[in-house]
């Protein structure tokens, strides 16, 4: 990793850390403590939204369909900053609502949901987006990674996976991309409407693009539909690299498994220079596609990679994130030993040397209760590599193919992952995982040259 790909990254957490902004919207009071948001089960979004790109108008509907886990006589769903117009619930009018806080949509029905029970809830809204929705610099928007809230009606609170629709109707010579399977365009009137579904998605893993794109629709060997959107004068740069989105992932796929997802593609916008990559599921973001410093194969491959880990296997929690990007960093190395015969004990053996008076880079990758930081980019790949040494290719190849496979769809922590390397690898790895992901110093000699690798 360079510099400005660590800028760049850099810049992506610092973004991560700011998507909760204050709800704007107001509604009628609810008196009370407050609403658990954890007492149910979403099984479906379908959204529908108009935006008008040219006053930044966003006008929605997300109706919720929902499965009760206790009795609820009022519950909490998330939408910030925009003003919500009216709530119902099974089609009945609520008895209160309210816009509480940063984000918190408390919802009081007219009558309790009993537990077991399935309902619906249609929140009708609109306003200007604010936090985690950003301007593009020809006159679009895309909305952060991990932040629904910002444009529907979500339930964000509890790891609740759940069907997503879009429908999303924006002025002729506009498109919409989303994540998932497209649907048939319609064009009626001077607008176009766009229709996206995904059939289980965690909402912080759905985004959305708007912008004056050029749309390229293909198709994997499999049939997996592919779609690569490229915002003005972005096309003649990134569309080299969405071309050689089939290899990239026929790649990953020999590496980590069949493809984990049914739908493929690439979207290519500009925020700002520094603006990072972005991996919703099925189809990566690039918010500063116009720098060609930070908009580079590495990048493609990191981010297609998270179609692994990070969205076939998700984080648990902020503190298990090294399971998403410090596998996603690897990947770009395995990438560059394959297809580029990179000698990588050559570059571990580099980067540790430089890096052992440096303090800072040998911070912990994983410590309960707190989130990692560069480090997942950095040393994060020169542990995994450490591992490789310690366990053998063998093993190592099995244990990330593995994973990513028997784990599809669930959450996972650390510590699981640590039990599952040694019950694939048959190795009692305690010491080698205190000693590169536990501990914030440079690993004794035993692990910091395991193996064949050796220190020159």
């Amino acid at each position: 990793m360079d510099l400005i790909q660590g800028r760049r990254f850099r810049r992506c957490l610092l973004l991560a850390a700011v998507l909760v902004g204050t709800s704007a919207g107001t509604g009628v009071g609810v008196s009370g403590a407050a609403a658990s948001s954890g007492s149910l089960d979403v099984t479906d979004y379908d959204v529908t939204v108009d935006y008008q790109p040219d006053t930044q108008l966003l006008r929605g509907v997300t109706v919720v369909t929902a499965t009760a886990t206790a009795e609820l006589d009022r519950f909490t769903l998330h939408l910030s900053e925009l003003t919500v117009r009216s709530v119902t619930v099974d089609g009945e009018a609520v008895t209160s609502f309210a816009q509480d806080g940063a984000k918190d949509l408390v919802i009081v029905p007219a009558t309790a949901i009993g537990r077991g029970a399935e309902f619906q809830v249609r929140v009708e809204y609109d306003g200007t987006p604010g936090a985690g929705w950003h301007p593009t610099t020809s006159g679009g928007a895309t909305a952060f990674l991990g932040s629904s809230s910002a444009w529907f009606t979500a339930h964000e609170d509890a790891h609740d996976k759940a069907a997503f629709h879009l429908t999303a109707t924006v002025p002729d010579g506009w498109s919409v991309v989303s994540i998932g399977r497209e649907g048939p365009v319609r064009r009626e009137s001077g607008t176009a409407t766009f229709q996206w579904t995904e059939p289980a998605v965690d909402p912080a893993r759905i985004a959305v693009s708007i912008d004056r794109f050029t749309i390229e629709r293909a198709a994997l060997a499999d049939g997996t539909p592919v779609v690569n959107a490229y915002a003005p004068e972005l096309m003649e740069t990134t569309k080299p690299l969405a071309d050689r989105l089939p290899e990239i992932l026929d790649f990953l796929s020999g590496t980590f498994g069949p493809y984990p997802q049914q739908a493929a593609g690439n979207v290519f916008v500009h925020v700002n220079d520094d603006a990072p990559a972005t991996a919703p599921q099925t189809r990566p973001v690039y918010l500063g596609a116009g720098n060609e410093q930070f908009m580079n194969l590495g990048t493609v491959v990191h981010e297609q990679a998270h179609q692994w880990y990070g969205n076939a296997v998700a984080a648990r929690g902020s503190a298990d994130n090294c399971l998403a990007e410090c596998f996603a960093s690897y990947a770009t190395w395995l990438w560059d030993e394959t297809k580029d015969g990179a000698d990588l004990d050559a570059r571990y053996r580099e980067q540790v040397i430089a890096n052992q008076d440096n303090a800072g880079f040998w911070a912990e990758l994983y410590r309960p209760g707190e989130t990692p930081g560069m480090g997942m980019y950095t040393k994060g790949p020169l542990a995994l590599h450490a591992l490789r040494a310690q366990v053998g290719d063998e093993a190592f190849h099995q244990l990330i193919r593995q994973w990513p496979q028997e784990r599809r769809g669930d959450y996972a922590d650390w510590p699981e992952f640590e039990a599952f390397a040694e019950t694939v690898t048959g190795q009692d790895l305690t010491g080698f995982f205190q000693a590169w992901f536990r501990d914030g110093t440079v690993p004794a000699d035993e692990y910091l040259w395991p193996g064949g690798v050796t220190s020159g």
